[in-house]
């Protein structure tokens, strides 16, 4: 799911400074990983990002991929979603946000938790320490695996995020782009 480019060179330009901030280097490949990451709201793994990167890069490596988004994971600049099965996945919006989940195909959505107002647990719930951020995950069928009548799966295989190409050709027959 491609963000406006307007977004994606806001949260480009954010990320690069972050990471100069944070006295990261800021190469020619960590800046196209960047540009990947940012360029999108589909949650996509670090295989795919490479398989991206690399068609503009072809010499970056995987191991690139993975410390690049290790070092924007570390800095706080983007998300690990790791509650899925399969690979962990990487989410740019770093606001508060909760996500769903189709258990048939993968795809991960994000829901804005700013709308739908604060969680929090409730009082007679023990905590053993301070709540620092709650995150919450919705599982279920999402509108097109609905709609195709997809069998259910007790593990749903991870959706590979799709290429730019694909997900503009998909926004028309898919509703989450």
């Amino acid at each position: 799911m491609p963000v406006s480019p307007a977004e994606a060179a806001r949260r480009t330009s954010a990320l690069s400074a972050a990471l100069r901030a944070g006295g990261r280097r800021l190469t020619q490949q960590r800046l196209e990983v960047v540009r990947e990451i940012a360029g999108t709201d589909a949650h996509p793994d670090a295989e795919t990002i490479y398989h991206r990167v690399r068609e503009r890069v072809p010499t970056i490596s995987l191991d690139t991929v993975y410390r690049s988004l290790a070092a924007l994971a570390d800095l706080g600049l983007i998300r690990r979603v790791t509650e899925l099965a399969g690979p962990a996945r990487y989410d740019a919006n770093v606001a508060r946000h909760h996500h769903f989940v189709c258990t048939r195909c993968g795809l991960v959505a994000d829901i804005d938790a700013a709308r739908h107002g604060v969680w929090t647990p409730p009082a007679r719930v023990p905590v053993p320490g301070t709540v620092e951020s709650i995150e919450v995950q919705f599982r279920g069928i999402c509108t097109r695996c609905r709609a195709k009548g997809a069998a259910p799966s007790a593990h749903p295989r991870p959706r590979r995020a799709p290429s730019r190409k694909q997900a503009t050709s998909n926004r028309k027959e898919h509703p989450h782009g």
